[in-house]
């Protein structure tokens, strides 16, 4: 029988877990995990959902194993978000080719009584501008060639938990108005679309100027992020958020030889404490010194078959 080679295991295991990250605007989310691999030498990074490079705020990183984990996340999200209104884009935010201009300013009240259609699940069409994919292509891939319109998207629906206005300014002197609002949202939410969708509504057009993402899920505030510049091997275990801390998993202890087992790939039986015959429930497996080597599907109630390993037994 082959068996776990521990040394290497816990080689393995010491740079494994999720950074807060901040990610500066005029950069993407991508060039973030780039950031991060040149000055970590690590190659097995991913983060958790896209920001747009004119964004700042939370992005949630993934360090070797852990950017397999993304999918057990809490994912809900919230942002500070200003929508401008008085001008529309072809990319939905400041960033983008202008199209139009108009000197139509909703009142606070017309604001507060619409915004109300924009709470609870509700169905968006992504932005043309987005990595939403049409035949096989993405969606911005096909905008720049001007081969897509709006209709050409599906929409999708995404849950809006609240929205807060924070503040609301008229600025009379540049023919726009600042709106200034606080959402909390499901993954998938397109801020962009928000405020394309609210400028519609109200009679005018609107485009996002400025977003942070503040939180996501429980775990990942802002007040807690750092700068992507500011990690290196050496500060690396300092930072590195466990698995288990912020995962919302079941928990469930192997012996030896169900480590074993597991590692292999094979199925085992547990003796689970709430015995589950109809649904099938994703659990993480730890071994006695609290290790998590694996994400497993537990069905009628007693059988484990793995689902992610994260250490190959020797």
């Amino acid at each position: 029988m082959r068996r776990l080679n521990a040394k290497k295991s816990d080689n393995k295991l010491m740079s494994f877990g999720f950074l807060n990250i901040n990610k500066p605007g005029n950069i993407t989310s991508h060039d973030v995990v780039t950031i991060l691999r040149k000055s970590l030498g690590i190659k097995k990074i991913g983060h958790s959902g896209t920001l747009d490079p004119f964004a700042t705020g939370v992005l949630v990183i993934g360090i070797n194993e852990a950017s397999r984990l993304f999918e057990y996340l809490p994912s809900n999200k919230i942002y500070l978000a200003t929508i401008t209104f008085g001008i529309e884009t072809d990319t939905n935010d400041i960033t983008g080719k202008v199209l139009e201009r108009l000197n139509n300013f909703p009142t606070i009240d017309e604001i507060k009584e619409k915004i109300k259609e924009f709470t609870g699940k509700i169905k968006q069409r992504p932005p043309i501008f987005s990595a939403v994919k049409i035949d096989g292509q993405r969606a911005y891939n096909l905008a720049r060639k001007s081969q897509i319109n709006l209709d050409d998207i599906k929409e999708k629906e995404v849950e809006i938990y609240s929205i807060d206005i924070i503040s609301y300014d008229v600025e009379t002197y540049n023919n726009t108005s600042l709106l200034k609002l606080k959402i909390h949202c499901s993954s998938g939410t397109y801020i962009r679309s928000i405020a394309r969708d609210l400028g519609r509504a109200l009679n005018t057009c609107a485009v996002l100027s400025s977003l942070q993402r503040i939180k996501v899920g429980n775990c990942f505030n802002y007040e807690q992020s750092i700068d992507p510049q500011a990690i290196n091997k050496l500060t690396l275990s300092n930072h590195l958020i466990s698995p288990l801390s912020v995962m919302e998993l079941e928990k469930i202890y192997l012996d030896n030889v169900q480590v074993i087992d597991v590692l292999h790939g094979k199925s085992i039986k547990v003796d689970f404490r709430n015995k589950q015959t109809e649904v099938q429930l994703t659990t993480s497996l730890l071994d006695n010194n609290n290790r998590l080597l694996g994400i497993g599907t537990l069905t009628d109630g007693c059988i484990i078959k793995p689902k992610k390993v994260f250490i190959k037994s020797e």
